[in-house]
């Protein structure tokens, strides 16, 4: 039957001309419980489906066991569609998508079933999407869709859900003026130019790693802090957020050229986490550490008074090690879990990993090394950057052929090229003769926009003072 006169004015009181819904096929259906309104569901000139609606009271019904599809569907096939000239706006409910059409949009369709409680864990096998298979044709053509659901909880899960099904690079999503809900809550409250600016102005659905200049907030200069070896401290510096890369071959000093840096990043600026894995705790690493605060020689310390150095590493060095547990392995995520622990509990703000291969590195199935070295060098670089770390690993150049033993570089580092390529900072140190302390300290690589630059600097140790003296030009070593 036509829509009957109670109907006609109950979609009257929603803003919206009964004229537009009879051309729509909606009708009055009699019921031995009521009068109910029926939306008809149509595809393809096929009616598929109906939604009933009583009016006195909020009750919803379809058709027992009719298929599931988009109301106002034969639109997706329409040219304007077709041809990208158009966006397609879907609705949480046919009565909104009426709201959009009363304001001028031809190109409006409605979910059949409203929005879900939760998010849906598994879209490919949720029943109440079965329409998206059903129209994935036509879908899979339109260029932009508008996404106006409810800005309530379940409104909110149904877009999460929409946009997972259609790809975020496509969406738009309305928001609404105070007091609002929906498209018809505009209508009645601001008329149809209202409708039409909220469509129009829909904000692009964020798609992540993709951004507009706007998006970037305006950066302050970079925090730097000094490494604490004065022939260097021109060329790199400790940048929290930033992945340090470390090389040269064994035993050829680069652990004490760390103390320094370490003990210097202790007294001066921040806490530390090292990880220590080749060097004992205790005594090694800790006396290393107390000739570098105390500025004297190892062999002194049975001699001096290390309660202010002992002060400085109790309160503010924390150790990543496998000496208390022997049987402990460290993979990534759980050597990357404790160094999160660091920043919590001790609020370090430099993690030093010496050396790199001393992790358990578990590669995926099939995962190549160099593939592995790229994803992980990835995790630590977004670990630094969400904790405002300075992230330093030692790694050791691949042996070199017999006869070899040039100044390593990044590339040289075993493994893969993305130790040259993925770090902020790279830093050699070499001795070109094992019997003579002469050491170069190579920094080649400083990223674009970091402070420092590339550069070569000539160094000796004073074993006196356990600090490291440039080599001025023609000066004798």
């Amino acid at each position: 039957m036509p829509i009957a006169e109670q109907h006609r004015e109950w979609i009257e009181a929603r803003g919206i001309d009964p004229a537009l819904a009879e051309a729509f096929g909606l009708q009055t259906v009699r019921r031995p419980d009521g009068n109910w309104l029926a939306v008809p569901y149509m595809h393809r000139g096929e009616t598929l489906n109906h939604k009933y609606r009583l009016t006195t009271r909020k009750d919803h019904r379809m058709d027992p066991g009719a298929p599931l599809s988009l109301w106002n569907a034969d639109m997706l096939s329409q040219e304007a569609v077709l041809n990208g000239s158009a966006p397609v706006v879907i609705t949480e409910g046919e009565w909104d998508a009426f709201a959009a059409i009363e304001a001028g949009y031809r190109y409006v369709v409605s979910v059949p079933n409203g929005a879900p409680s939760t998010v849906t864990a598994d879209l490919d096998r949720a029943a109440r999407y079965e329409w998206a298979d059903r129209h994935a044709a036509e879908l899979a053509a339109v260029r932009e869709f508008v996404l106006a659901t409810d800005d309530d909880a379940a409104g909110h899960n149904l877009r999460t859900d929409l946009i997972a099904l259609l790809g975020a690079s496509r969406c738009r999503f309305v928001t609404y003026p105070a007091g609002c809900k929906d498209l018809g809550d505009v209508l009645l409250a601001h008329g149809p130019g209202e409708v039409v600016h909220r469509l129009a102005t829909a904000r692009p659905v964020p798609v992540q790693g993709l951004y507009t200049l706007d998006d970037f907030p305006e950066r302050g200069p970079i925090r730097a802090y000094s490494v604490g070896i004065p022939a260097i401290d021109e060329l790199i510096s400790i940048v929290p957020g930033k992945l340090t890369v470390v090389t040269g071959y064994a035993n050829m000093g680069k652990s004490t050229m760390m103390y320094a840096i370490i003990a210097h990043a202790l007294a001066h600026h921040f806490p530390v986490c090292v990880a220590s894995f080749e060097t004992d705790v205790k005594p090694t690493l800790r006396d290393g550490l107390r000739a570098a605060l105390l500025k004297c020689g190892r062999h002194e310390l049975a001699n001096r008074d290390c309660s202010a150095a002992d002060a400085i590493l109790r309160d503010r060095l924390s150790i990543i090690s496998q000496e208390v547990d022997e049987d402990a392995e460290f993979d990534l995520p759980g050597f990357l879990d404790l160094c999160e622990a660091a920043v919590r509990r001790h609020k370090v703000r430099m993690i030093v990993l010496d050396p790199w291969n001393e992790l358990e590195h578990k590669r995926r199935r099939d995962e190549a090394e160099t593939e592995y070295i790229g994803r992980a060098i990835r995790a630590i670089k977004r670990f630094a950057t969400r904790h405002d770390v300075a992230f330093w690993i030692v790694a050791h150049p691949a042996k070199p052929p017999h006869g070899q033993r040039g100044t390593p570089g990044l590339y040289e580092i075993s493994g893969s090229a993305h130790w040259a390529n993925k770090p902020d900072y790279g830093l050699t140190y070499h001795r070109p003769k094992f019997d003579e302390n002469l050491a170069h300290i190579v920094v080649n690589k400083v990223r674009d926009g970091m402070p420092g630059r590339r550069g070569k600097a000539e160094v000796t140790f004073d074993f006196r003072t356990s600090t490291f003296r440039a080599v001025l030009p023609g000066a004798p070593a």
